[in-house]
C-alpha cells in the first residue's frame, strides 16, 4: 500500500487539471516521494491547488454548469441549431452552455425581435476593440463585452429609468465606488474610457467574490452581491444561477439570460440575415485640456460640429469642459487634431473676449440691455418620440427649465409643439431695442436670470446630426 504512493511531484495533478505550460513542474529523480511523506505532501498541495483562481475556474466548468440538453439532431428543428451552434462557442469561453426555454427566448428576440440589431452592430465596431483591450488588462472574459449590449445597447448616453447611466449603467453610489465623478457639468459614467475601465474593475471583484463563477456575478452587476448571497441561501448553499433562480429579483431573472441571447446573437447575426448599419467609424484620438473650454467657441472658430464634439465626449454634460487642476481629455476624430491644436489660443481668446463682454455690459436698472447685444428665444419644435428629457440634452439645459421658460407644470408633450429651450446672443453693434413688459410671457427676457443668460451662449443650434 504505502509503495502506492509514491508520488512524482510533476505529474500529480496532470489527471484531474490540464495545467498551462507554464505551471508544469520540472521532475527529476529526488522529487520521488514515498509512504507517509507522500500522503502529507499530496494532501498539502492538493488543498493549495484548491485555493487557485485556476483551479476554482476548473471546478465550476467541470462540476457546476448544466449539461446541454438532447435534441434531435436533425439539422432542422430550431432548438437543435441552437444547441449546435452553442455548443460550438464552448472552446471559446468561460461561461458553461446552457439551453432552456428562458436563453431561447433571449436568442429569438436578439436574432429576430429587436428592430435596433444593425445599429447595434455597427455601435459594436467602434467600441469592441477598445472593450477587449480594457477588459484582458484586468484578466476577465472578453466575452463580458457584450454585457453593454444588453445594458445600453452600445449608447454612452443611455439612462435608465433607475438613474443608471452611460455604456455599462453606472448608479451613482457604484459608479462614485470606482472613481467615476458626476458634477454640474462632468458625468464620468457617460465617458467611455473611464466607464469601461471601472467596470472591468467592478467585474472582476464580482468574479472573485463569486470564484470565479461568471453567471453569479452577472448576476450580482444586475441587483448587487448582497442579492444573491441571499438567493443562495434561500435555496441551500446551491451556487449554480439556474438552482437560485426562483429566489432572484424578476429583473436578474432574466439578466443572464439575456446576456447568453446577446452573445449569441452579436456570434452568429449573419446567419440570421443581420448586418451593421451602413457608419463611418472614425479613428479618434484624445487630447488634454487644461483650461474651461466651450463647445460653442471651439465650434465658431474650428468649425467643428457641435454635435460632432458632443458625440464623442458624451460625458461633458452642458457642452462644457470645466478646469481641473490635472487637466481633462477631449477626444476627437484624428482629421481634426490638428485643426484644434492650431485653433487653441484663438479659442481662449474668444472665450475671454466673451467673458469680458459679460463683465463690462450689465444690465441697467428695468432689465434694457446697454450692451452691443440682445437676448432671443430659442425654440424647438417636439418631433415623434421626443421627451422633455431628450430635447433638454440635445440643448445642453434642464427639463426645470424648460418647464420654467414655457410656464409649465407637466411635462407631458405632444408632436408638433414649440417650445423654448433657451436664449442666444443676438450681436446688433447697436442698443438692444426696448422689450414691452410683460410679465409671464414666454417670450419676455427681462426676467431672466443673469446665470441663465450666461449658459445661453453654449446651447447648440437646430440642426442635429442624427448619430448611432
Amino acid at each position: 500500500m504505502r509503495k502506492g504512493l509514491c508520488l512524482l511531484l510533476g505529474g500529480l495533478m496532470l489527471g484531474s487539471l490540464s495545467l498551462t505550460a507554464q505551471n508544469k513542474l520540472h521532475v527529476t529523480e529526488s522529487d520521488t516521494l514515498c509512504g507517509e511523506e507522500a500522503e502529507v505532501q499530496i494532501r498539502r498541495m492538493w488543498e493549495e491547488m484548491q485555493q487557485s483562481w485556476y483551479a476554482r475556474i476548473v471546478e465550476y466548468q467541470v462540476h457546476s454548469q448544466l449539461c446541454l440538453p438532447e435534441v434531435v439532431r436533425d439539422s432542422v428543428s430550431e432548438d437543435s441549431l441552437n444547441v449546435a451552434r452553442l455548443e460550438a462557442l464552448l472552446n471559446t469561453t468561460v461561461f458553461p452552455m446552457v439551453y432552456n426555454e428562458e436563453i431561447k427566448r433571449y436568442i429569438n428576440l436578439y436574432t429576430k425581435g429587436l428592430k435596433s440589431m444593425p445599429l447595434i452592430l455597427a455601435r459594436a465596431q467602434r467600441f469592441f476593440p477598445f472593450f477587449e483591450e480594457v477588459l484582458d488588462k484586468y484578466g476577465v472574459p472578453l466575452e463580458l463585452k457584450y454585457l453593454a449590449v444588453i445594458e445600453s445597447a452600445l449608447r454612452p448616453e443611455a439612462v435608465s429609468r433607475a438613474g443608471a447611466v452611460g455604456l455599462w449603467q453606472f448608479i451613482y453610489g457604484t459608479g462614485k465606488l470606482y472613481g467615476l465623478e458626476v458634477t454640474t457639468f462632468v458625468d464620468d459614467r457617460m465617458d467611455p474610457a473611464k466607464a469601461t475601465d471601472a467596470a472591468a474593475r467592478h467585474l472582476y471583484d464580482l468574479s472573485e467574490m463569486f470564484d470565479g463563477n461568471w453567471p453569479l456575478a452577472l448576476a450580482a452587476y444586475n441587483c448587487g452581491p448582497g442579492n444573491v448571497m441571499k438567493a443562495i441561501k434561500r435555496a441551500g448553499g446551491a451556487q449554480d444561477f439556474w438552482q437560485i433562480y426562483n429566489y432572484l429579483p424578476r429583473e436578474t431573472r432574466g439578466y443572464v439570460p439575456a446576456f447568453y441571447g446577446a452573445m449569441y446573437a452579436m456570434k452568429y447575426h449573419d446567419l440570421y440575415g443581420l448586418e451593421a448599419a451602413q457608419t463611418v467609424v472614425e479613428a479618434v484620438d484624445t487630447v488634454r485640456v487644461f483650461r474651461r473650454l466651450d463647445f460653442s467657441k471651439v465650434s465658431a472658430v474650428t468649425g467643428i460640429p457641435q454635435e460632432e464634439l458632443k458625440y464623442y465626449n458624451p460625458q461633458y454634460k452642458r457642452g462644457i469642459i470645466p478646469t481641473t487642476p490635472t487637466g481633462a481629455s477631449l477626444t476627437l476624430p484624428v482629421k481634426y487634431i490638428l485643426l484644434f491644436e492650431e485653433s487653441k489660443d484663438s479659442i481662449f481668446r474668444l472665450q475671454q473676449k466673451d467673458e469680458l463682454a459679460r463683465i463690462s455690459l450689465p444690465e441697467q436698472e428695468g432689465g434694457s440691455q446697454s450692451g452691443p447685444y440682445y437676448y432671443k428665444n430659442r425654440y424647438h419644435v417636439v418631433k415623434s418620440g421626443e421627451s422633455l428629457t431628450m430635447i433638454s440634452r440635445k440643448y445642453g439645459t434642464s427639463v426645470s427649465e424648460i418647464l420654467r421658460l414655457n410656464h409649465r407644470k407637466s411635462t407631458m408633450i405632444h408632436p408638433g409643439e414649440r417650445l423654448i429651450v433657451g436664449q442666444t446672443k443676438v450681436y446688433t453693434g447697436k442698443p438692444a431695442p426696448a422689450q414691452p413688459e410683460k410679465s409671464g410671457s414666454a417670450t419676455d427676457t427681462l426676467n431672466v436670470p443673469q446665470s441663465v443668460r450666461d449658459s445661453a451662449s453654449v446651447l447648440p443650434t437646430d440642426t442635429v446630426q442624427i448619430r448611432l
